[in-house]
């Protein structure tokens, strides 16, 4: 995180700026039990779950985030190019942040196919309709609604990340599941603490700066999570599911 901020831009905040990110964090808690209620969270954390059928699912999450993912890297250079013009120092580190992302889609793809699946189907076929109520989501938030609204769902985007894929590499070694297909995950496991960190202090920034963007801001998370994690996340259980019985 430090490159994209120097230390001037870590300054203490208002109470209410800390107050505010402590509540979008309560609210990722509150995703987060609903994750660790769902079938798919329980068949991965199962040891008697089939390891084949976590292959499966894990090959069908990644098929997702290549879907998806492109589109909201686009949805949030929008939303910061909406930013006011006076505000480069917001700008920069989201930007740069943004930046870092833009690949990982394609980090997706590559262990979707170390774990058999096949690339040029995953090119050509259209998004699933999961994905395309994700992606519509995050696209809306970043070019129709107030610009800080992105904030809403690269917040819970950014900070539910780290903690599930902490958590998935040790269910994915307990299932004896390839670690060269597993990429992606080992690398969000790692990077996405300093994306949350960073996160949390942009937030800080901007309600302190823009008090009315605090609405704002849980409007899109809202938004954000009717569609995002367990939806998608069950599309590609069924999707394991029918390889299973080759129905």
């Amino acid at each position: 995180m430090s490159a994209i901020l120097d230390s001037s831009q870590n300054a203490p905040f208002s109470q209410q700026a800390d107050e505010f990110v402590e509540r979008l964090d309560s609210m990722v808690d509150g995703l987060l039990q609903k994750v660790e209620a769902s079938e798919i969270y329980r068949l991965v954390s199962s040891p008697e779950t089939p390891s084949g059928l976590v292959a499966l699912l894990v090959k069908y999450i990644l098929l997702e985030v290549f879907s998806y993912g492109p589109h909201v890297t686009e949805a949030t250079f929008t939303a910061i190019g909406r930013f006011p013009k006076t505000r480069p120092d917001l700008m920069k580190p989201l930007v740069l942040h943004d930046l870092s992302e833009v690949d990982h889609g394609e980090m997706a793809l590559t262990d979707f196919i170390k774990l058999g699946g096949n690339e040029a189907w995953a090119r050509s076929r259209k998004i699933s309709p999961c994905s395309f109520a994700m992606a519509a989501t995050c696209r809306m938030l970043g070019e129709r609604e107030n610009p800080f609204a992105f904030l809403g769902y690269m917040y819970p985007f950014e900070t539910l990340t780290p903690i599930l894929t902490e958590r998935a590499q040790g269910f994915l070694k307990m299932h004896g599941f390839p670690v060269e297909a597993q990429v992606f995950i080992d690398t969000h496991a790692e990077e996405d603490i300093g994306h949350a960190n960073l996160l949390a202090l942009m937030v800080k920034r901007v309600v302190e700066d823009y008090p009315d963007a605090k609405a704002e801001i849980l409007y899109g998370f809202e938004c954000f999570t009717q569609v995002y994690p367990l939806p998608i996340w069950e599309h590609a259980l069924a999707m394991a599911k029918t390889e299973v019985s080759g129905t």
